[in-house]
């Protein structure tokens, strides 16, 4: 009788504990809520560390709810890597969402783990077609393509993208185009960011570069083929040449005047020294010449 009776008081005790537990686990869970919605993420993520402590020491991990809160708390108040192992959790519970995932991504593209971060923006995509951050998952998952030389991927996303006037994203098209050497891509692109921004140094240089291998290639060509055969015939066709040549290079110098002035580095100094000398501008090639140094 007397062990009859103290099995079903040890019972009594375990189920009053395991109430006892459950309401203060209720309690730490609304106030981590509270903190959490008015922006007080320390406090927040001090109290849901505690619930997953909780939860990971009775191997119960799966059925933890908070996770994901945790893991933005985490990014807000900086701690990276902790936001990370909590937005990695939560995809292995019933409870992951579009959230988790976008901020995950967010986490990865902190510490620059730009594999992660594709894979992680791209299983967005797949689970949430209709995600509320979807745009702006798809613009980062472009810049990410490009950035990791993905070009054709990142080509094959571009239909999606949305706000095509981003000279940024602009940018990262006119780059996987390049990549993939899409020339006719690559003017239309290149006159699309100068009628955006008509100092966009990826714009000038292209076509500043553009002209200037046409112009010294062509003259190469003549220069090569009359040293071979110095006739007057050669020496007429040589001068019509050149004529061509002249109008290319000009063409190239308006560009580079612009991108020294923009950026005047001795990598653009020494373009312009060597457009001014075919150019028979001795005095400017000269000056340019110095800067190149």
């Amino acid at each position: 009788m007397r062990n009859i009776i103290f099995t079903i008081v040890i019972g009594i005790v375990v189920v009053l504990g395991g109430c006892s537990s459950g309401k203060q686990l209720t309690q730490k869970n609304e106030s981590a809520n509270s903190h959490f919605q008015a922006g007080n993420y320390n406090e927040a993520l001090a109290i849901y560390s505690e619930i997953i402590q909780q939860y990971e020491s009775n191997n119960n991990a799966s059925k933890c709810t908070v996770y994901t809160n945790a893991g933005e708390s985490a990014l807000k108040t900086g701690n990276t890597k902790l936001a990370i192992d909590y937005l990695s959790k939560a995809k292995n519970t019933p409870y992951a969402n579009q959230t988790t995932y976008y901020l995950l991504g967010e986490g990865y593209k902190q510490i620059d783990n730009l594999s992660l971060e594709i894979n992680t923006l791209d299983d967005y995509i797949k689970l949430y077609p209709d995600g509320k951050e979807l745009s702006a998952v798809k613009k980062r998952l472009f810049s990410t393509y490009v950035e990791s030389d993905n070009f054709e991927k990142a080509i094959y996303l571009w239909p999606d993208i949305d706000n095509k006037q981003d000279i940024s994203l602009l940018e990262g098209y006119f780059i996987a185009n390049k990549g993939l050497d899409n020339i006719d891509s690559c003017n239309n692109i290149a006159k699309k960011l100068l009628s955006l921004d008509n100092e966009n140094i990826v714009a000038l240089e292209w076509f500043g570069k553009q002209y200037y291998h046409k112009a010294e290639n062509r003259y190469q060509k003549e220069i090569a083929a009359y040293d071979k055969k110095k006739t007057k015939k050669q020496y007429q066709i040589l001068l019509k040449a050149l004529e061509v040549v002249t109008v290319d290079f000009k063409k190239s110098l308006t560009y580079f005047k612009k991108i020294y002035a923009l950026e005047p580095t001795p990598k653009n100094a020494n373009y312009l020294s060597h457009i001014y000398g075919r150019l028979s501008d001795k005095k400017k090639a000269a000056y340019y010449k110095k800067l190149a140094k």
